[in-house]
């Protein structure tokens, strides 16, 4: 199922994405719910960002040719070294913005680049959650853009402004109930133009063990997401773009860049 969140006559509602159609949901998603026979065409209802997240997780360097772009040469015993540490961080949730809405590049940024990514979203408390029961928490899976910001930024002792900004967290358009997270695709287009693709069966760290790695420490909670790494090369972005992130069984992310 393909679930969105909407904005549609003055209120807020989850709704069932069906074909062009929504179908209103009465009730909580992540636990009781009915799917109404209220329903709108798409292009009469606001997509808004598909979950109410506590927390905004990343997981940095989850695929190797990521690491090597990020090395700027393919240096496979760096690879491997990388490769052999979990790298979670937290993204804030004030830089989430909905599919449509604008990525912003601050005036002081010298370099801003795209990453697309599937994003987990957790479906209930997970906490010591073993990697093998770890689908049973996973409520489904989202695009998501991990917007970075390097050149005098990468100097920062933090990701707080490299990857915290204000709509450097584009995330959508609805999240995928059914889909093997480890056998699907992702493709970063820029201005219409396909820039980067990736297969997410090249993640060195998987969706089940991100959670449950995560999960050892950290409690989890319905809607929080979880970026799972870019899975290739990134470039710049320049005001006047429109960055999309399309992902095999899921649909497309898109935000202009002013």
């Amino acid at each position: 199922m393909k679930i969105c969140r909407v904005s549609v006559e003055g209120s807020v509602s989850y709704g069932l994405v069906e074909g062009d159609s929504v179908y209103l949901i009465d009730g909580n998603v992540y636990g009781d719910y009915v799917v109404t026979n209220t329903s709108y065409d798409l292009g009469e209802v606001k997509l808004l960002v598909p979950c109410e997240p506590r927390s905004f997780w990343a997981v940095g360097l989850n695929y190797a040719a990521h690491i090597a772009h990020q090395e700027q040469a393919l240096d496979t015993d760096r690879i491997q070294r990388d490769a052999q540490e979990f790298r979670p961080w937290q993204k804030g949730t004030s830089c989430i913005i909905s599919t449509g809405s604008k990525i912003e590049l601050p005036s002081d940024a010298d370099y801003v680049h795209y990453e697309g990514e599937l994003a987990v979203v957790i479906g209930k408390r997970a906490k010591h959650v073993d990697a093998l029961n770890a689908p049973d928490y996973i409520f489904g899976y989202t695009c998501a853009n991990d917007v970075s910001g390097e050149g005098e930024w990468s100097k920062d002792l933090s990701n707080w402004r490299r990857k915290c900004t204000d709509t450097f967290g584009p995330v959508g358009p609805w999240i995928e109930t059914d889909l093997d997270p480890h056998k699907t695709q992702i493709t970063t287009i820029l201005n219409e133009s396909v820039h980067d693709t990736g297969e997410t069966s090249g993640m060195i760290y998987n969706c089940y063990e991100t959670v449950s790695r995560i999960s050892e420490f950290v409690t989890l909670y319905p809607g929080d997401l979880i970026l799972t790494g870019a899975p290739g090369a990134v470039e710049q972005l320049n005001p006047g773009d429109t960055v999309e992130v399309e992902i095999a069984g899921i649909g497309r992310l898109s935000n202009p860049v002013v």
